[in-house]
């Protein structure tokens, strides 16, 4: 009777289970479906408080995937280009070192104190979860820590390993299986995947909040559009001015009521939203028309210093 071939041991290395983990995640979910999430995730946190900044909540606006992606565009360049700066800074420091620093393998006091701080790191950033402090409440601050106490602690682990395996003979088994190794990376991968989405929702509120605060002190010197609309829109805030362009129904008017000292805010889904010129963070509201509305509605777009006529 044929028996089935038995388990072959691992390598060895560090990278053992790292291909057959990814092999398996890429089957689940496609990397460029795993990024298309990562960015509608971050999208999504990005619109909706930059809207509620204003007070509007972006949710009725409906806003298209195409417009929750697209809002990741001018957020993501920094990031990037400090992780790109950053990665290559490591890779290249690690290339200059001479030769007998790489080589050296540092005191166990060196190692018990790197250790420890990753360990102080990690909890720091897990500690997040349930208490906020003043260590852990920066901009992404608790998911950076936990990923880089976690990948610290790995490479520690790796290099203990490593000396066991030295002190071991050469015909010794390896001490850990295959499976161990695919459930190591599993977890890596869990971690380290989760923390990055906890990153995009930290930092797409973070620059959906001072994008917004940007330009609603731009207010003053933002160009302003005049509403004309054949119903009246019941714009009854003090600071939006309206005029009866025409008292009289018969006279043919495509347009009888204007709206003045409003500034465009953007067109989101199939709603315009736009607020008052005074509008301030305590002091205003938000106006949101649908791009449909019942009846006829003109915009007029004028510059800061160029006012509309007092009279249609």
């Amino acid at each position: 009777m044929s028996h089935p071939p038995a388990e072959q041991p691992t390598t060895g290395s560090a990278f053992d289970g790292f291909t057959q983990v990814a092999k398996s995640v890429g089957q689940v979910v496609a990397p460029t479906t795993l990024l298309t999430a990562l960015l509608f995730f971050f999208g999504w946190h990005h619109v909706y408080r930059f809207f509620y900044y204003f007070g509007v909540d972006s949710t009725t606006l409906d806003p298209s995937i195409r417009e929750y992606l697209m809002r990741t565009v001018d957020a993501l360049f920094v990031p990037l280009i400090v992780v790109g700066l950053l990665c290559m800074a490591v890779l290249w420091g690690y290339t200059a070192l001479p030769n007998s620093v790489r080589e050296r393998r540092p005191a166990w006091w060196i190692t018990a104190v790197i250790a420890v701080l990753a360990v102080a790191v990690l909890l720091n950033g897990v500690s997040r979860v349930f208490v906020v402090t003043a260590l852990n409440d920066g901009l992404c601050v608790a998911p950076v820590s936990i990923i880089i106490a976690v990948l610290v602690l790995w490479a520690l682990i790796v290099q203990r390993r490593n000396r066991l395996r030295a002190q071991l003979p050469e015909t010794a088994p390896l001490p850990r299986s295959q499976a161990a190794a695919v459930t190591e990376w599993a977890i890596l991968f869990a971690v380290i995947g989760i923390n990055l989405f906890w990153i995009a929702a930290d930092y797409s509120i973070a620059v959906a909040q001072s994008r917004a605060s940007e330009w609603a002190a731009q207010l003053p010197t933002s160009s302003q559009v005049v509403i004309y609309s054949e119903k009246d829109l019941h714009l009854s805030h003090s600071d939006v001015q309206k005029a009866r362009c025409d008292t009289d129904p018969t006279a043919g008017s495509a347009y009888r009521f204007r709206y003045d000292g409003l500034v465009p805010l953007t067109r989101i889904g199939d709603h315009y939203v736009l607020v008052p010129r005074t509008w301030t963070p305590g002091n205003g509201a938000a106006i949101v028309l649908p791009a449909s509305p019942p009846g006829a509605i003109r915009f007029e777009f004028r510059l800061a210093g160029d006012s509309p006529s007092p009279t249609c």
